[in-house]
């Protein structure tokens, strides 16, 4: 049984690997930064005073004044009583009660320590929400559902233990991206779909669908007069980097990672439309096995744009919001770089989705052809053959009449 998840224990232990080591290796990448400060857990002992009340546009909020001491659980303050005044506004509104565990920020500034209510603790709720998904996912996917959560953290160990320090040491993020979506989407379709045919075609339509979509985000992107810049924390991320970074090519880094998933599922189901009608009726051309997956894509195509721009959408929400609220004219609001942005990048997405259908039924066409089928795949081919003439000569009907009704007369 071990032999079966050999594979995914060697991606787990190399994704341990990267974590493990990417933090020293990249430390000198980043800004250091002039502020003593850290962050601890605490608890409130009790509260002193609250001098709150209802927002007036958000009712549901209380702003004002709180005054409460707290323990700090963690640290070398671990066990220190500290008074802390907590002003409540709309946006910092770390409201708490006797008992409630928070994040509590210490800065030192010159000799004096300002201790601040920062945050609730909410990583509970996520750890939670964590092990429920992965639990989810191996009561209803056992296997393949182990298969995802490694693929997942590859993926994490992929972005944040590699290309995120890449980028901050002041390499072309480019070929980078590439090289490392290329390792990704070979990972996963092994895992997922094993080492088959059927595999590398879906990795090379996944590959080439994704690369068109960051090539478009890139062009159309500068033909707008955008750039990485305009990318959500796009200029905070210049100043706190040793390097130079080469934020212009940013866009093409967002759209594939963001419009890989998408691309993934279509090119997997169009090689594996392909391959099923192949195994089906081996009598239909290579030119009718490519038109037949190419209308199945016509199907999924229409779904999967549209999971792409509502995503889009709703992450850009309070915006949409905001430009109706001020009932803003389209030329103002089409050519606001944030708006001008997301719609790039979500027709980009769109168009590698549409593009990945075609050529990826193309490279099925020489990929998954009788001639070019592995030795594994024809031994199957052939034992299904085998075991249908054994249950219709069991049954005493002929063969030929049972695999092909169509020849009745």
């Amino acid at each position: 049984m071990l032999k079966d998840y050999r594979f995914a224990i060697l991606i787990t232990f190399i994704s341990t690997m990267i974590f493990y080591f990417s933090p020293s290796l990249s430390e000198n990448f980043k800004a250091k930064s002039s502020l003593q400060q850290s962050f601890v857990e605490a608890i409130v002992t009790d509260v002193v005073s609250n001098e709150l009340a209802p927002d007036l546009r958000v009712p549901s909020i209380l702003t004002g004044k709180q005054v409460f001491n707290a323990e700090i659980l963690e640290g070398p303050e671990t066990g220190k009583i500290v008074e802390i005044q907590n002003p409540l506004s709309r946006q910092h509104n770390v409201l708490v009660e006797q008992g409630d565990v928070f994040i509590m920020m210490i800065r030192i500034t010159g000799r004096e320590k300002v201790y601040w209510a920062y945050n609730h603790k909410r990583s509970t709720a996520i750890y939670w929400m964590g092990f429920s998904f992965v639990l989810l996912l191996l009561s209803f996917g056992k296997k393949e559902g182990f298969h995802s959560i490694v693929s997942l953290y590859f993926t994490a160990a992929l972005i944040i233990g590699v290309l995120i320090p890449s980028i901050f040491a002041g390499f072309n993020p480019v070929p980078i991206t590439i090289i490392l979506m290329g390792i990704k989407i070979v990972v996963n379709f092994i895992l997922v779909s094993g080492y088959n045919r059927k595999s590398f075609c879906a990795m090379g339509g996944t590959l080439l669908g994704v690369i068109a979509a960051g090539i478009m985000a890139q062009v159309f992107g500068e033909f707008a007069h955008l750039s990485g810049i305009y990318l959500d924390k796009g200029e905070d991320v210049i100043y706190i980097s040793n390097q130079v970074l080469q934020v212009r090519w940013l866009m093409f880094v967002a759209i594939m990672i963001s419009a890989l998933g998408a691309v993934m599922d279509v090119a997997i189901s169009i090689a594996s439309a392909y391959n099923e009608l192949r195994i089906t009726d081996p009598k239909l051309s290579p030119t009718q096995l490519m038109r037949a997956s190419m209308n199945i894509g016509r199907d999924i195509m229409g779904t999967m744009t549209n999971t792409l721009i509502l995503a889009f959408a709703g992450s850009s929400l309070t915006t949409i919001m905001m430009v109706w609220g001020l009932d803003m004219p389209l030329t103002q609001f089409i050519n606001t770089p944030v708006i001008a942005l997301a719609i790039i990048h979500a027709l980009a997405g769109s168009v590698g989705i549409v593009l990945t259908i075609p050529l990826t039924a193309w490279l099925a066409r020489y990929m998954l052809s009788p001639s070019s089928v592995m030795p594994k795949e024809a031994v199957a081919t052939a034992t299904d053959s085998t075991a249908a003439d054994v249950i219709t000569n069991a049954i005493n009907i002929e063969p030929t009449t049972a695999l092909n009704p169509a020849n009745e007369n």
